[in-house]
């Protein structure tokens, strides 16, 4: 009998062993079937969800559609060196100008005024300027405008972009024409390009004369007046520092560009024209 139970109770845990197995084995494959299910699920929504892609080098990377929209936005949105670097005469504004957010280092091509503001019809409100090898930090440029946004003695500055370069090798050229390049008694580099033209006063009644282009040295540097209805030969032009250079009874002489205008059809004066004798203010 003791042996007929203890067969019994093995029999049992045979049984009970068997049912086990078979639990486990049917686990098995459901979680393999899942895993099947989710594999071609994966496949399928791949196939037909296929979105846009960048190439990094050899990998491919997969970009959802709006980030792929925003990088290209982003690509136009900032001017490149080379842009900015175009030459072009700059649209004044004020201290209201917005500017593309720019990190870079740039040096002048020759010489480039510094301004408190951009804006090259004020002769006030020159702060300095660059020289050629010098190099002041770029962190904002306006490619529309001209204008770049920069950091001098820890305060925001302003120069015409076409007078920077990121070339940290560039060299100053001299000038075709000598004249061109004038420096000033208070040690300024003013750079002109040719023009003819004849120009008269704006507006007011007269405009001095100077044998430079500087008031920094006061009366002593003007040489005559152009008063309203006379005319004066134009030969040279300084977008950056906002000087002209003009021909008058004989002489080279300089103005502030908005103090006169262009006048077409008009006649330079000859040399016994009266009232054209240097005269104080």
């Amino acid at each position: 009998m003791p042996d007929n139970k203890v067969k019994k109770q093995k029999e049992n845990y045979a049984e009970l062993e068997e049912e086990q197995s078979g639990i486990v084995q049917m686990l098995i494959t459901f979680t393999a079937m899942i895993a099947i299910a989710a594999l071609i699920c994966t496949v399928v929504w791949k196939v037909t969800h296929k979105g846009p892609r960048a190439d990094f080098g050899k990998a491919v990377v997969e970009v959802d559609n709006e980030i792929s929209g925003s990088l290209a936005d982003e690509t136009d949105a900032n001017p490149t060196a080379a842009e900015a670097e175009i030459e072009k005469d700059p649209i004044n504004g004020d201290a209201n100008m917005v500017f593309e957010a720019v990190d870079e280092d740039v040096t002048a091509k020759d010489a480039a005024i510094i301004r408190i503001l951009p804006d090259t019809e004020g002769i006030t409100s020159v702060a300095g300027q660059l020289r050629n090898g010098q190099f002041l930090k770029r962190i904002g440029i306006n490619k529309d405008t001209g204008w770049s946004k920069v950091l001098y003695n820890g305060q925001e500055g302003y120069i015409i972009s076409y007078y920077l370069t990121t070339d940290k090798d560039y060299k100053a050229e001299e000038p075709a024409n000598p004249d061109n390049r004038v420096t000033t008694m208070d040690g300024y580099v003013i750079l002109f390009r040719d023009c003819n033209d004849i120009v008269t006063v704006a507006t007011q009644e007269y405009v001095n004369l100077r044998t430079e282009p500087s008031t920094s040295q006061g009366k002593t540097t003007i040489s005559a007046q152009l008063k309203s209805g006379l005319t004066a030969r134009r030969t040279g032009v300084s977008i950056d520092s906002g000087w002209s250079r003009v021909e008058f009874n004989g002489l080279e002489l300089y103005v502030v560009t908005k103090y006169i205008k262009e006048v077409s059809g008009a006649t330079v004066p000859d040399d016994d024209d009266e009232e054209t004798d240097a005269q104080e203010e």
